[in-house]
Order: structure tokens, then sequence, then C-alpha cells
């Protein structure tokens, strides 16, 4: 009888932290469907605990406001775009470090162009300030991801400042996607075109 309670205390905390994460997989989902339907700043904790199913108070355990949820699901996103640098590079784009450069602005691209909240949440003109700041750890998780595919084409310099220079290159190009969006909404060929040669000129003062 006392092995049995024994055991029992041991899997209530597990069963609790179980039932946590999966209200925190919830409320990201429910935030990445409500930016699918409405702009970023009419979206409140409570709409997003509403749609998640999970009454409002218990939502503040997982999370301590919605720029808190924007900013956990900023990271979710900054994955897909991790994966997709992390795909094999067309022999045809690997043959100059212009090539390659251009090649990552496009898959970038892409992946915005996939994926309406991206482009809400990371480069849309009402990003919150709390979003942009806490979105920059994960352009620099993207940009040591950059660097290393670029390792495995051309020989790079292994210094710190090398690797920060594939951070401003997200950020130089991120930027011109973003005016894009707010122009028209999303980010046009003219303006691909632009983010690559700001990103490549950029970038060139480092390879050339």
């Amino acid at each position: 009888m006392s092995n049995r309670q024994k055991i029992g205390l041991r899997k209530a905390p597990s069963a609790t932290r179980k039932r946590g994460r999966e209200r925190r997989k919830l409320m990201l989902k429910a935030t990445y469907d409500l930016l699918c339907e409405r702009p970023v700043e009419d979206i409140s904790f409570r709409d997003i605990a509403e749609r998640a199913g999970v009454p409002e108070g218990s939502a503040y355990h997982f999370f301590a406001n919605r720029f808190d949820v924007f900013s956990a699901l900023a990271s979710k996103l900054s994955q897909q775009f991790i994966e997709a640098h992390r795909r094999t590079v067309p022999p045809s784009r690997s043959k100059t470090w212009q090539a390659l450069a251009e090649h990552l602005v496009e898959v970038g691209a892409g992946v915005y162009a996939e994926n309406p909240p991206a482009r809400q949440l990371l480069i849309g003109g009402k990003t919150p300030p709390e979003v942009k700041q806490a979105d920059r750890l994960n352009d620099q998780a993207v940009g040591n991801v950059m660097y290393e595919v670029f390792s495995e084409h051309f020989e790079l310099p292994e210094t710190e400042a090398m690797r920060k220079a594939f951070f401003y290159f997200i950020e130089i190009t991120d930027l011109i996607f973003t005016l894009s969006v707010i122009e028209h909404g999303e980010i046009t060929a003219e303006m691909l075109a632009e983010a690559k040669r700001a990103g490549t000129g950029y970038l060139g003062s480092y390879l050339a």
C-alpha cells in the first residue's frame, strides 16, 4: 500500500507536465490559426486562450501575455527556415558564392510565401517590438546554419565576425522583405531581386 502511494505521487507531476505541454501546443496552434485569419494587432491573449480551449486563467501558467505566445511561435517558425536551408543545394546554385547567396535568399522568400503567419509575425509591418527583439536570437541560429551551408561549398574564415556576417545578411534581406510586405502584402519579384542585390553586396565585403 505504501509503495502504491509512492508510485502514485511520482506519476502525478509527470501527468501535470504532460498536460501543460499539450496546452502550450494548443495555444501555439491557436495563435498560428488566428494569424491566418486576422492581423496580429487584432489578436488578444483571450482570443488565443478561447481558440485553444484553455481557460484564460490557466493560460497564464504557460505564457505571460500575448507577446510571449507570439515570441514562442516565432521560435517555432524559425525552425522551418533552418530545415529549408539545410536541404541539398542544387549544383547550379553552388558554382559561385554569389549564386549560393542568392539561393539562400530565395529559400527564405519561399518559406515566407508558403507561410502567411510567418510573414505577419516575422516581417510584418505591425510585428510587436517584443517579438522582433526575441526573434533576433532565432535569426542568429538561422545565420549559423547559413554559415555551415556556405562552408560545405566554399572555404570561409573560421571567425566570429564571419558568422555574424550571415546574421547581418538575414537582417538586411528581411528588412527589404518587410518593406515589400508593408507595401504589397507579399514579397514581390522586384523586391526579391533587391534583397538578393543587398545581401550579396554585403557578403561581398567579406568574400569578394
